[in-house]
Parts: structure tokens; sequence; C-alpha cells
């Protein structure tokens, strides 16, 4: 059928046939080389019912090129995974809402429960790189996907994961993360190869906030790190190795308000 036709039965613009077509969501079933007239099958119907549906989701456009090209039994696990993204965007963003209405009201809001515990000596492979906040995330996946054969291959963890943060890390600067996995005690720098490291800690106490997956987000984790040093500074004491995130809980499958994730600073009386 002609553009004109296909545009009424589909209730598609002819403008938004032209961008569908140049995204390759719904591309012409025949252009006619002499005049360029472009022409539909009606086979194709369902595709373009699929994405008027896929758009009232606000799903972009490259999603939904995905979810064309899926086979139909793949189809509603991508969309139930861009939903479940999307949901746990949105509680991140409330989160985000509630932090800085918190700030602007000058902490009238309650504020986190910073608590402590103590520590025994760790000690860790680990691997480090400069990053932005916008690559803390991937830097934190494939770093552990890396490091946990070599961790395993030491007697497997001994501990959390957890990421240390070297030097800050915010919207002017990137800095140094180091992604670190615990293992047995007696580990050797000789027992592991470039780029990953061992690191050994003493035992020693932390302050901590425990917050949620959706709070893990930046910039609202910021919120997490402010509550742990003020209370620190409000109890007279002193940081004695840099910040660090402690996941003890899969982050990734992890419903928005499970809690995941300590953000600890050690110190020392």
């Amino acid at each position: 059928m002609s553009s004109g036709s296909f545009a009424r039965r589909t209730r598609l613009s002819s403008k938004a046939l032209r961008l569908y077509a140049g995204n390759g969501l719904l591309a012409p079933a025949h252009v006619d080389p002499g005049n360029g007239y472009r022409y539909y099958d009606d086979g194709q119907i369902a595709d373009a019912r699929l994405i008027i549906l896929l758009r009232g989701l606000d799903m972009p456009l490259g999603e939904i090129a995905h979810v064309l090209a899926a086979a139909a039994d793949e189809r509603p696990g991508l969309v139930a995974a861009y939903r479940d993204g999307v949901e746990a965007t949105q509680l991140a963003q409330r989160h985000l809402a509630s932090y800085v209405m918190s700030h602007l009201t000058r902490g009238e809001d309650r504020p986190m429960n910073v608590t402590t515990r103590s520590c025994d000596a760790m000690t860790y492979v680990t691997e480090k790189r400069r990053v932005d906040p916008a690559g803390i995330p991937d830097f934190i996946r494939s770093s552990c996907a890396r490091l946990a054969p070599v961790a395993e291959r030491l007697g497997g963890w001994a501990g959390p994961l957890t990421t240390i943060y070297r030097s800050p890390v915010n919207d002017d600067t990137d800095g140094v993360v180091e992604n670190a996995i615990p293992v047995r005690s007696g580990v050797r720098p000789a027992d592991v190869t470039a780029p990953t490291s061992i690191l050994v800690e003493p035992a020693g106490e932390l302050a901590y906030a425990r917050i949620t997956q959706a709070q893990v987000q930046y910039p609202q984790i910021l919120q997490a790190y402010d509550e742990v040093y003020a209370w620190l500074a409000r109890e007279g004491l002193t940081p004695s190795l840099p910040p660090r995130e402690i996941y003890f809980a899969p982050f990734d499958d992890a419903h928005p308000e499970a809690e995941v994730c300590d953000i600890a600073v050690p110190f020392h009386r």
C-alpha cells in the first residue's frame, strides 16, 4: 500500500513514518526508484502498532529498534527490563528530590543513621582506574568481573566487594577509584600480576551509613558521605583511611528500596 494509505491505517503521520524509516524501525517494503514513492506491506502494520505502544512508554528509538529486532518470545522480557529501569530511575529521582529539599531546608528532614563497627585487618585483590562519576558503575562491574577469578584462585572471597575512593570524584574532576575484593590473609603481591594489586589494611573502626540501591545513584549518594563525615566531625573523630562503598548485597538484581551498600569511613579515636 502507499505511504498515505499506510499512514491512515496506522494513524502515523508522514513525518513519523519518515522518522522511523530513517532510524531503521519501519523501513518501507519498497521504494519506487523512479519517483521515490514509498510502499508498505500489510504485515508491517503490527510493527507500527508496537512502535506506537512503545513510544507511549517513552521508550527511546534505539531501544525500540532492539525490541523489533528481537524474537517474539524475547520481546516481553525486553519491555519488562525497560520498565524496571524506568521505575528505578524514577525512584532514584524521588530520593534525589528528597535530598535536594532536605538540603534547601537546612537538614530539617530526618538525617541518615550513622553508626560504627569494628573490622578486622583485611587483605584485598584490587584494581585502580581514574574515572568520572558516570564511569564508576561500569568500572565497578567490569573490574569485579576481572578480579573475581583472581580471588577464587587465591581461596575465594573473604568479604563483600569494596570500592575505595583514593581521590575525589565529582562533576569537576575524575579521580582514582580502587575496586577491591577481600581474600584470605597471607596473600602476597607476587601472587598476582598487573593490573591487579594486593592491598592490606589494618584492623580498626568504621563509621557508616546504610543506603538502598536507589540511593547509590550519583549524586544522591553524596548525602550519605556528607552524613558520615558530619558525624565524625561532631564526634571529634579523625578519618584514618579513604572513604569506601561496601556492597554487602547483590546490586543489579536488588529492588531499588533494598539496602545494598554501606558508605563507610575508617577512623581512629
